[in-house]
């Protein structure tokens, strides 16, 4: 196999996984799509980025979700909830 071919390959396997990533984002948060959701999702981070979200901020989450982000563990589970609120609701 030549060099070119192996390139080919590697460019195939790249767009088949991108492809395949972003699908699952969008399955799994459809409201991602839109553009109100993405403000949502990044003002809430970029408020509660610095350590102390708003007021404003914080009567704009649900409380269940509210709840459940307080009691996440990791950062990463923040963020998953975060997403929730913004794209599934």
């Amino acid at each position: 196999m030549g060099k070119r071919n192996l390139f080919k390959n590697h460019i195939f396997n790249v767009l088949i996984f991108f492809t395949g990533f972003s699908a699952g984002v969008i399955l799994i948060w459809p409201g991602i799509l839109t553009i109100d959701n993405r403000k949502c999702f990044f003002d809430i981070l970029k408020d509660g980025s610095d350590g102390k979200v708003s007021l404003g901020t914080i009567l704009s989450i649900e409380p269940n979700y509210l709840l459940k982000i307080n009691n996440a563990e990791t950062t990463y589970n923040k963020l998953l909830l975060i997403g929730d609120h913004c794209f599934r609701g």
